[in-house]
């Protein structure tokens, strides 16, 4: 029923924007860009949060997404991105000791709404958006902007942007510490403020390069009150205890080169550092190779490494007189592999639904099956495809 009742809200609010907007001449406007989006993940390991870095952490996800960009006009573009997706997770069905209890799944259900307008003199554009998502334990809403300019004869550019998510969460505890935690927990809220930056550049006719950076902030209740720490020498566990306030500092690198009409190759490099003590690089890899007219493939390769957070430590692994702990193996020292293939079909098919009006267009299909491995043993698999539309 809950699922239901956030699917007629968004089919609500998408239908009320759709009919506010101004009718056009389907003939003389661009083309609206429709994109279906769906994704499965599994995965599986034995360090689960929820119970003390130890214990499953199976988790299933099934993810549907539709995003629409509308021109309004010649400058201006709508967009309207919606998504739900269910989740079962074997190791949140451990916050209580009976299992299939309501905490093993959950739905999301997602809107974002954007606005993108071109400065047609200058060559730039802005855009903004706001949104929101919705579960059984978390509020969200958010907004945000960016500023685009090219300059240097169009061998430049520069993006600016924006976005700050204002967060609610339910607090579910332990069942076992239901009545000695709550006086510790000041606060269910959380305030995310992000600015980034990336500066492209077009070195010659086979290779561009593009810098990227910024700079976040996220206060409130960082931490999760259903994670469980256990003590040496403790028969009770605590909840996870993290600062009230986290900065994070990313830089990136992307370099593509063209080796000839067939083959690209993708290259990105990004350093990541907190003021939780964690510092990681990551290295990924992608070789498009078009095989054909409409068909390309994708191996793709992304390697990880992390050093963890100074709270971190595992089961009964922490001192007794920490004043912050985790044992979310997600903050602790890892590495980690990606390895995958996509398969991208474009165009497809092609249909003129009116003797003198636009055509249809089935644009691409994109096909992606990745695995992932990490060094303490979690393993998940992912596929996912997309389909576009012109009409």
């Amino acid at each position: 029923m809950r699922m239901q009742l956030k699917i007629v809200i968004f089919l609500a609010l998408i239908s009320g924007v759709l009919h506010a907007q101004p009718a056009i001449d389907s003939t003389s406007r661009a083309p609206i860009d429709v994109n279906f989006l769906f994704h499965y993940y599994q995965q599986d390991g034995d360090h689960s949060a929820v119970t003390g870095g130890i214990g499953t952490q199976q988790l299933t996800d099934y993810d549907s997404r539709l995003i629409l960009v509308i021109p309004v006009d010649t400058i201006g573009k709508l967009s309207i991105d919606a998504a739900v997706n269910t989740y079962s997770s074997a190791s949140t069905d451990r916050i209580d000791s009976r299992l299939s209890s309501a905490s093993s799944s959950d739905i999301r259900a997602a809107l974002q709404l954007g606005w993108e307008q071109e400065q047609q003199a200058e060559g730039s554009a802005f855009n903004w958006e706001v949104g929101g998502s919705i579960e059984s334990d978390y509020l969200s809403t958010n907004l945000g902007g960016g500023w685009y300019r090219p300059f240097g004869a169009g061998q430049s550019a520069l993006y600016l942007s924006g976005q700050a998510f204002f967060d609610r969460l339910v607090l579910y505890f332990p069942e076992e510490l239901r009545d000695t935690v709550q006086p510790f927990i000041q606060t269910d809220r959380r305030f995310s403020y992000q600015f980034d930056f990336q500066y492209q550049r077009i070195i010659n006719r086979r290779m561009n390069v593009a810098l990227s950076g910024g700079v976040s902030l996220q206060e409130g209740l960082l931490s999760t009150p259903f994670h469980r720490v256990y003590f040496p020498g403790e028969a009770l566990p605590r909840i996870e205890r993290l600062p009230g306030q986290r900065w994070k500092w990313p830089l990136g690198l992307r370099v593509n080169y063209f080796t000839g009409s067939r083959w690209v190759l993708r290259l990105f490099y990004r350093y990541y550092l907190d003021s939780f003590g964690i510092r990681a690089h990551s290295l990924e890899f992608e070789a498009p190779i078009k095989l054909g007219q409409g068909f390309a493939l994708t191996p793709l390769y992304r390697y990880h490494r992390q050093e963890g957070a100074d709270f971190f430590a595992p089961f009964e692994g922490h001192d007794m007189a920490a004043t912050y702990y985790t044992s979310d193996y997600d903050l602790g020292d890892l590495e980690s592999q990606k390895f995958g293939l996509g398969i991208q079909l474009t165009p497809l098919w092609k249909r003129r639904v009116l003797r003198q009006g636009r055509g249809n267009e089935l644009s691409q299909i994109t096909l992606r099956v990745v695995h992932y491995r990490r060094s303490d043993g979690l393993r998940a698999w992912s596929a996912g495809s997309s389909w576009g539309l012109k009409f």
